[in-house]
């Protein structure tokens, strides 16, 4: 059936903010939008953060993406909820996510997540949902270095006779040379295709503005590169990947951080 390949994608949800840009990592990320996929980078939040993001894959309107994320200062920890929307009227998917992290000792980070999804067709076939659960855990040797471990999807969940969700598990490396530059390197692996290698750079300026660039070896993903930038009280990231077959796939976050002062 031609929509098992969108099952495929890695994972259940868009790569949004900085990662997209640097070949779609996230595993080992400590940013907001990162903890809208590895629930352990909500360890780190302790403030509230909301940020929207959609992604036009292959700039196909039908392959559209939108999702919108919520992050709440807890003690300790954090909450975090995310809500996302794939596709168009004749195949769509809706997926509503929670999640908690915390730091566990001065080293490790872990979090877990529960969502909902729902899987529309028209047609013949039926619609269905499908329950999933996600964890990852975060250890930082030092204070440059982060090791992440993310698992999705480890009961085999699926929407029944309709289509697979694939098993998911990962381990990403993000080590700071200073200030504004940091690299990032993953290695994932699912159940319904080769493994993928994903790494990236970022750069900040010294006013705050961020290039990104990196490559994903899964197919369709391949180059990616980015900006992130600061305006007034919002930040904005933009990254773009592009497939030698497929053509262009333009993502936009906008997300907001309420400080202490706003």
């Amino acid at each position: 059936m031609s929509y098992l390949p969108l099952f495929g994608q890695l994972p259940e949800a868009p790569v949004s903010g900085s990662g997209s840009a640097m070949g779609n990592t996230w595993i080992s990320l400590r940013s907001n939008e990162a903890s809208l996929l590895n629930p352990a980078a909500l360890g780190y939040s302790r403030l509230y953060w909301v940020g929207v993001h959609h992604e036009n894959r292959f700039l196909l309107k039908e392959l559209g993406e939108s999702s919108i994320g919520v992050t709440i200062p807890v003690t300790p920890g954090s909450f975090g909820i995310s809500l996302s929307h794939f596709g168009y009227n004749a195949f769509s998917r809706i997926k509503a996510g929670v999640g908690y992290g915390m730091h566990l000792g001065k080293r490790f980070v872990a979090g877990v997540g529960l969502s909902f999804t729902r899987l529309q067709i028209i047609g013949e076939y039926r619609n269905d949902n499908a329950y999933l659960i996600e964890g990852g855990i975060h250890y930082l040797p030092t204070d440059k270095l982060v090791v992440g471990f993310y698992l999705f999807n480890p009961t085999h969940s699926k929407f029944d006779n309709l289509a697979d969700i694939p098993v998911l598990m990962g381990v990403g490396l993000t080590y700071l040379i200073s200030d504004r530059i940091q690299l990032v390197s993953q290695l994932d692996d699912d159940t319904q295709r080769e493994p993928a290698f994903r790494f990236g750079m970022e750069y900040f300026t010294s006013k705050g503005i961020a290039f990104r660039i990196g490559y994903s070896t899964v197919s369709p993903e391949g180059i990616t590169v980015g900006v992130g930038l600061p305006v007034k009280t919002f930040h904005v990231d933009f990254g773009l990947s592009h497939n030698q077959y497929l053509g262009f796939t333009p993502k936009l976050s906008i997300s907001y951080l309420f400080t202490k002062k706003s």
